[in-house]
This record gives C-alpha cells, sequence and structure tokens, in this order.
C-alpha cells in the first residue's frame, strides 16, 4: 500500500453523505466542507483526494498543494473546470453506471406519463370536467408503448438499461451515438440511426448525453422542428444540451406534444426562470423534476460506496477505474491524456 493514512475533502453535504452509510477504512480519513470554518473553507489544506457531488468544485480546492486526485459521485463531470485541472495535472476519475437503474426507470415512468396523458387527465379531473373530458383525451395520442417508435440519444450505462427496461413493452428502439454498438443492436433489437433520422421518425426521445462543446444545445429549434407534433422529449442527461427557450417555444407552438426534464441550464433553476412561468396548458404536458432521477436512496448509497471504492484502489496502489483525465510520462516529459 502506498498511503498509509490518506485524507478526503467532501463537498457533499455531510448529511446527504452520511445517509449513504458508507464503508470507510480505518486508515482514511474524512474532513467534510460542512465542517470548515469560512477561513478553512477559503484556504483549504492537508487532504490528498476531493469527493465532489452536484456542485462545481472551487478553484481554491482544486489548487491545495498536496491535492492528487479528484473523485465524482456521479458520472457527468461538467461541473470540474477541466482546463484548470488540466494545467494542474490532477487525476479526475468519474462514477458511470452507479444510479443507470434508477435513472432509466425514470425515463420510463415519463414516458408512460406522458403516454397515456397523465397531466392532462388529472387536469380534467381538479376541473370538474369528468365526462366530457375523457373522450377529450381519447384517441390516437392515447397511446401503448408497444405502438410507439422510441428514440434513445447516448447510449451509455443509462441508455442501454433504459433499453432494457422498455425492451418487453414491445416499442420499436432506435438510437444515436457517438459509436455503434452492434452487441447491444442484436441483443435488444435496437437500430442505429443518425441523429435528424431519429428526430423524424421517434414517437418520444429520451436524451442521456454528458455536457460537452458538441452537445451544447444539440437540441435547438432546429432539431424541435424535425420532430412529430405527437413526440414526447425527456432529458435527463444535462441541462445545457437543451435550448431551452426552443423547448417552450416548441411546446407552445405544439410543433412537440410533451417534455420531461429532470436537468435544466442554470441549477438550481431561478425561481423567476421562464420554464416556472408558463400558462396551464403547458404546464400539462411538462414533467418537471429537480435532477432527483438518479437519487433513490438505493442509488444514493451505490453512488457514495462506489466513489470511495475507488478512492480506496487509487490510494492502495494508484490504479482507480473510469479515469477522465491521467498524467503520462515518457522520459523527461509529462503529459494529460484524456480518456
Amino acid at each position: 500500500m502506498k498511503n498509509t493514512s490518506f485524507c478526503v475533502l467532501s463537498l457533499i453535504p455531510k448529511k446527504r453523505f452520511l445517509a449513504a452509510k458508507p464503508n470507510i477504512p480505518e486508515w482514511m480519513s474524512l474532513l467534510h466542507w460542512d465542517d470548515l470554518d469560512e477561513l478553512s473553507q477559503s484556504m483549504p489544506s492537508g487532504f490528498q483526494a476531493v469527493l465532489g457531488g452536484g456542485t462545481p468544485i472551487p478553484h481554491e480546492v482544486l489548487n491545495t498543494p498536496g491535492l492528487e486526485m479528484v473523485q465524482l459521485v456521479s458520472a457527468g463531470h461538467d461541473r470540474v473546470d477541466m482546463s484548470f485541472v488540466a494545467n494542474l495535472g490532477l487525476l479526475v476519475c468519474n462514477n458511470p453506471g452507479a444510479n443507470a437503474q434508477a435513472v432509466a426507470e425514470h425515463i420510463l415512468m415519463t414516458l408512460l406519463y406522458f403516454a397515456r396523458r397523465a397531466g392532462e387527465a388529472q387536469a380534467i379531473v381538479y376541473s370538474g370536467q369528468f365526462a366530457d373530458g375523457r373522450f377529450r383525451i381519447m384517441g390516437p395520442q392515447l397511446r401503448n408503448l408497444s405502438e410507439m417508435t422510441i428514440g434513445i440519444v447516448g447510449l451509455g450505462a443509462i441508455g442501454q438499461r433504459f433499453a432494457e427496461l422498455v425492451h418487453p413493452f414491445g416499442s420499436k428502439l432506435l438510437y444515436s451515438s457517438r459509436t455503434r454498438n452492434i452487441h447491444v443492436e442484436a441483443m435488444l433489437g435496437l437500430e442505429y440511426r443518425e441523429l435528424d433520422e431519429l428526430l423524424q421518425e421517434a414517437d418520444a426521445i429520451a436524451v442521456a448525453l454528458p455536457l460537452t462543446s458538441q452537445s451544447y444545445h444539440l437540441f435547438d429549434a432546429r432539431g424541435f422542428a424535425l420532430m412529430k407534433p405527437t413526440a414526447i422529449f425527456i432529458n435527463v442527461g444535462r441541462g445545457g444540451v437543451v435550448d431551452q427557450q426552443a423547448l417552450v417555444e416548441a411546446l407552445l407552438t405544439r410543433q412537440i406534444y410533451a417534455a420531461g426534464l429532470d436537468v435544466f441550464e442554470p441549477e438550481p433553476i431561478p425561481s423567476d426562470h421562464y420554464l416556472l412561468h408558463i400558462n396551464n396548458d403547458i404546464k400539462n404536458r411538462l414533467l418537471l423534476s429537480p435532477h432527483t432521477a438518479g437519487l433513490t436512496h438505493f442509488s444514493w448509497v451505490n453512488m457514495v460506496q462506489n466513489a470511495i471504492d475507488n478512492l480506496v484502489r487509487y490510494a492502495i496502489d494508484h490504479q482507480p477505474y473510469h479515469v477522465i483525465t491521467r498524467l503520462e510520462q515518457k522520459g523527461n516529459i509529462v503529459t494529460l491524456k484524456y480518456s
């Protein structure tokens, strides 16, 4: 073992961290950001690794002398200033797949919610229009999943798990990804499409993409214009993948039927955000959640424990899993490599 003692600064709110009840080896010590006073937060010191949660990691933390590694509790790494990390030569690891089941179930829940027009149906009951209203929402848009074509954008752990969950319903499944996955295609009957083709063909689109320079506002006015007027759009990736103004306009003009969003730009969403001040017609076709798709208690426990286990791997032999950045040395030349 290379480290007989190893200190980790956790940026996760202490109450949430402790709720996961992770198993931590005796030789690993943990500092909680919540426990530090204002001076200590402005000049942190004494730890070799940082455990990051759902908030941006401050530069003063990343710039701490002796810091070697950043371990993220989630798969996304958009809350880490990667150019700053690159200049410092830090190792960064993420945590993919730990909450894939929970997020996939959330997508399925949202899909069923809109396929059965649940938001509009509830509004009918509350408005006292039970008799007439129930006939008003009947028709081709009140759908079984078996008759629908579902498009998955991003076939990582979440996209694959969702495909597995929805496959038994008998839907036609399409996907678009940076690379084709022939094995998954054969196993689940998935059909590959270029993105524009998928948007035109799918009755529902589920997006599980990380936020990168290539994916930023990938779904804009042009993309929504390609979709069917009956389309259901679901985003569980990152808020910045979607031009939210264009999405609201698409809902307002009924270019698409409905949308489910678990992620936003920015987060937390401010009280004056336009998504929170829309008419009732759009509200009945919009399902919002505060980035909780992957935060079932079971998944949270797995996410935190997986992150701790990876910190242990690093502390023991410097061989952690899920490395985003790694230092490579050839002779006297050291370079930072992105996986």
